[in-house]
């Protein structure tokens, strides 16, 4: 395992300027559907008592067919809108970050019932997606009406509130390596909009990425030279870079130690140093041919811990024995532990804030979705943080 060379790690935290003190900037996602199960004010108020700093709004919409996107069971864009300007009239900063989904995921969804036969339809996650970003129904559904939702919402809300982060893009792999031309006049539309809007320095437009961009033959060294310069024009055309961040959390132990004990929460926020240290240097510097100068801020989108513990983070499925259930559980309140260390640290950090990934078993820390999904350890761990 590689490990961040000083110069490098010191020159980015110079380029990044300086990071946020008064408090931890820690967030939490909060998926939306069209019929929510709780008033989100109820939810938005817990999140500011609790002490988080953000909220990130993600609106659903499901992808039956190459280019098709079905907004049938997302939320109204209105709706997204008025939560998001409650979010920032109590203080709380806020990220829209729409995700694309297989329809297998929808409500009341039955596979021998459905009239699609397309492989997206029953396709475990987004990143494999093929989406153009600029076909009709990626641009009229889910970037433009978003950024329509957005200057609706800010209208009613003093400027000094924000900016609200927009992420053109959630996890689609396969989207940008197949299309990086596309992406980048999908940014030059949005930025046309922005403007029109009258949302400049209110809106900042950025793309959240797989942690598969980390990783170079997953990502980067899939595309031929000219992909690769259209996904440094679009990065570098970006105002900010999120990260899906789920490489090894262990990859700071010593390699003798590695398979004998757990990290640190020390170790599990050094090992984010790395993780981020070599994504500039290697990937966005040595692959893409970015000047450290042109890389936008970096944010952590996503966070958490599952199925496959803090080596295999991303991991969600297969059963647990009730033993390896509670050591997992411990696990997963280390690896959280760390990230808070992480978000304190004065020196190595480049990333402006992380966000909390808490749907599904073990990620669903707090048991806020399913009660059962809790992981008591983690959460008390994030409120001391918080505190």
């Amino acid at each position: 395992m590689k490990r961040p060379r000083p110069f490098a790690v010191l020159a980015a935290v110079l380029l990044a300027g300086p990071l946020p003190l008064a408090a931890l900037p820690l967030g939490v996602s909060l998926p939306m559907s069209r019929d929510p199960s709780e008033p989100l004010e109820r939810r938005l108020d817990e999140l500011k008592a609790l002490g988080f700093a953000s909220v990130t709004f993600i609106p659903n919409f499901a992808y039956p067919g190459l280019d098709k996107v079905d907004a049938a069971e997302a939320p109204d864009w209105d709706e997204v809108g008025r939560a998001l300007a409650y979010a920032l009239r109590i203080g709380l900063q806020a990220v829209v970050k729409p995700h694309l989904e297989p329809p297998m995921y929808t409500a009341g969804f039955d596979s021998f019932r459905s009239e699609s036969h397309s492989w997206r339809t029953r396709c475990p996650w987004r990143g494999y997606f093929d989406v153009d970003p600029m076909s009709k129904d990626y641009r009229r559904k889910v970037v433009l009406p978003g950024l329509a939702a957005l200057a609706d919402a800010l209208a009613g809300v003093p400027a000094g509130h924000g900016p609200v982060r927009f992420e053109l893009g959630t996890e689609l792999m396969n989207s940008t390596v197949y299309h990086p031309q596309r992406w980048v006049e999908l940014l030059a539309v949005a930025r046309l909009e922005v403007a029109g809007l009258g949302l400049k320095g209110r809106v900042v437009l950025s793309h959240d990425f797989s942690h598969h961009i980390e990783i170079a033959e997953d990502f980067v060294l899939r595309m031929d030279p000219a992909g690769r310069r259209a996904l440094a024009r679009y990065i570098k055309g970006l105002d900010a870079v999120a990260l899906s961040q789920y490489m090894d959390l262990t990859a700071a132990v010593p390699a003798s130690q590695r398979d004998k004990r757990l990290p640190t929460p020390a170790e599990i926020a050094r090992a984010l140093v790395i993780h981020e240290a070599d994504f500039r240097q290697d990937i966005l510097v040595g692959l893409l041919g970015l000047k450290p100068s042109e890389i936008p801020e970096l944010h952590i989108g996503e966070f958490g811990v599952g199925r496959g513990g803090l080596r295999h983070p991303n991991l969600w499925e297969g059963p647990a024995t009730p033993d390896e259930d509670r050591a997992l559980r411990h696990e997963i309140a280390l690896g959280h532990r760390g990230l808070i260390e992480y978000l304190r640290l004065k020196e190595g950090r480049t990333a402006r804030s992380a966000t909390l990934w808490v749907t599904g078993r073990y990620f669903d820390v707090f048991g806020w979705m399913e009660p059962g999904f809790a992981v008591p350890e983690a959460a008390d761990a994030i409120k001391e943080g918080l505190r």
